[in-house]
């Protein structure tokens, strides 16, 4: 039996303009199982706010989807925005990265907590209020009967974020999503943050999809890591997997960025990836990563990889790691170029 709650299959996100499409998320694929974590992560720019949005249903108007988004066997993707709606903040919810921006400043945080009870759960005002009160308590915020009445303004960032988050935990949901739910955070409140959501994910059994470019958070929150890179997945795998074996030459980059504090020389620089992540609209013909890539060779520019199996729990989207490279010689032959580019075009 699958315990599977969220199924992502070949997942596409354009933007539909007068004169041209343009590609945010190019075949994305993952699972999120029930109680389990699977962390996003990549630079900025590399689509993974759009995938989020894609499964809450939350696109603009010029964004288009390809593709299953399965909750539980219900292809998201095909719902009406009023089917998305019902499930949306019910069954699946999200917390935004900025509270500041998502929360309504001449609101109370007790209305905007009681708004997504009432609009679900057919409580009334009166009950919607107690649940609100009972949602700040479980969210460690402190005098919750006083607070319920406070403004965003009147709180502090990380109280403001715990609000969010009892916002969206209002309801029960299945699935939630956190985009970079810590970032405007000082380490302290961060650690605190990372620890409810834990707690809270223990206790309702939560699947939880966390946005983030922050490695120290993947590695405290992750059962599984999804690599991006350019709107593709390049790497995926189980946490201590994808850690202690990185194998796309970008998830190698990242994880080099990582300082070390037990080092004993500490003059030399912090390592780079050089280059940034391509535009939308300028995308290299075949892997997205090979302007940045220190082992990149004609094939890369030619032909994008196949996300590829390494071993059960471990995938990776590299021409290293096919039966076509050369070891020896350190790049695809010839004749392989010759029959992958035969087989891309059939």
């Amino acid at each position: 039996m699958t315990n599977s709650l969220l199924e992502v299959k070949d997942l596409k996100v354009s933007f539909v303009g007068k004169k041209k499409t343009t590609n945010i998320v190019a075949g994305l694929s993952f699972t999120v199982e029930k109680g389990k974590t699977l962390c996003i992560v990549g630079e900025s720019g590399c689509g993974k706010s759009m995938t989020s949005l894609s499964v809450m249903g939350l696109l603009p108007k010029t964004g288009e989807i390809e593709g299953e988004i399965l909750l539980k066997g219900e292809n998201l993707a095909s719902k009406s925005m009023k089917q998305m709606s019902k499930i949306r903040g019910n069954q699946v919810s999200m917390i935004f990265q900025e509270p500041m921006t998502s929360l309504n400043p001449v609101q109370t945080v007790g209305k905007q907590i009681a708004e997504t009870i009432i609009l679900h759960q057919n409580l009334n005002k009166k009950e919607a209020r107690l649940k609100a009160i009972e949602m700040l308590k479980l969210v460690g915020i402190p005098s919750p009967e006083k607070r319920v009445d406070a403004y965003p303004h009147e709180l502090s960032g990380g109280m403001r974020q715990r609000v969010m988050i009892a916002i969206a935990l209002s309801c029960n949901p299945e699935l939630l999503i956190a985009d970079e739910p810590t970032t405007a955070l000082d380490v302290t409140i961060q650690a605190q943050i990372l620890d409810l959501m834990k707690n809270l994910q223990k206790d309702l059994d939560m699947g939880i999809i966390m946005i983030t470019h922050d490695l120290a958070v993947v590695s405290e929150m992750a059962d599984k890591v999804l690599v991006m890179y350019a709107g593709k997945a390049v790497e995926y795998g189980s946490r201590n997997t994808v850690f202690n074996n990185p194998l796309h030459p970008y998830t190698q980059g990242l994880m080099k960025c990582i300082p070390d504090v037990d080092a004993e020389d500490h003059v030399e620089e912090l390592f780079v990836i050089k280059g940034s992540v391509p535009s939308p609209d300028a995308m290299p013909q075949g892997c997205r990563f090979v302007d940045r890539c220190p082992y990149a060779q004609e094939i890369c520019r030619s032909h994008a990889p196949d996300i590829t199996s390494i071993e059960e729990q471990h995938a990776v989207s590299c021409w290293k790691y096919t039966d076509k490279w050369n070891e020896k010689e350190g790049e695809l032959n010839e004749s392989s170029i010759r029959e992958i580019a035969a087989t891309k075009s059939s």
